[in-house]
């Protein structure tokens, strides 16, 4: 999957005398996530997203954990390059993201539903007017894994049981049925303890304990199994095209 996606730079400081390259300090843009009500977990599930994004491959936004205050928060990196434009997709526009990134498209679709996101929305940026400069990709995973139900438990029993979760996507219909068994069998290749490094720290993060984070290496697991199954049965609702 061509990539060509780049991170926005909010300001270059001054150039370091050591070192051959001469780098020069600065720092980039960021949309910075904290815990809250809402999703008392946003920070844990936003981290883990990444890294598991990160070791398939998967089309989304570069992120790290960073610290604010007395806790933890994320630092979603704002994509963005000099004279590369990239609004919010109006939902005219999903069929022709979807004909120019079909690969990109059917990993989003295939990561949403085995972390069981159901928001996706509009949550994702791609270039439409940039051929030569392929650009795609999704942010936001804040009601995902941990925050999927109104408890911890709950949310992980849903992910255990094989729900589909994700019943609305800005790609449902118009996902490749192709590309999407290719992700299907990606995800399903993952080995176990890719997922618990993706998913575990050694400490708590926010409310998150460790225990927490074992209990969703498991789940994911048991999701990650029946991902195709799951897909299959909610054909009606995926509607992949062939």
């Amino acid at each position: 999957m061509a990539d060509a996606s780049a991170y926005s730079i909010r300001r270059l400081g001054t150039v370091r005398r050591s070192g051959v390259t001469s780098p020069v300090t600065g720092s980039l843009h960021a949309v910075i996530k904290f815990d809250s009500p809402e999703a008392e977990h946003c920070v844990y599930n936003e981290l883990v997203a990444v890294r598991l994004a990160q070791t398939l491959h998967a089309p989304l936004a570069d992120g790290v954990l960073t610290v604010a205050g007395a806790g933890h928060a994320f630092a979603s990196l704002e994509l963005g390059a000099p004279g590369l434009p990239l609004p919010d997709l109006p939902e005219s526009q999903h069929g022709r993201a979807a004909e120019l990134y079909p690969e990109a498209v059917a990993g989003l679709v295939a990561f949403d539903v085995w972390i069981g996101n159901p928001d996706r929305a509009n949550n994702f940026k791609a270039s439409l007017v940039t051929p030569h400069v392929p650009v795609f990709r999704g942010f936001d995973h804040s009601h995902a894994l941990l925050c999927v139900e109104s408890t911890t438990a709950k949310s992980l029993q849903r992910l255990k049981a094989g729900d589909l979760i994700a019943e609305v996507h800005p790609f449902f219909g118009r996902v490749r049925l192709e590309h999407l068994a290719r992700w299907v069998e990606r995800i399903k290749a993952l080995p176990d303890d890719y997922i618990a490094e993706c998913c575990e720290f050694g400490r708590p993060i926010g409310a998150v304990t460790v225990k927490t984070q074992k209990a969703l290496v498991q789940a994911l697991i048991q999701r990650r199994n029946k991902l195709g199954v799951i897909i299959q049965i909610h054909m009606g609702t995926v509607r992949a095209t062939r």
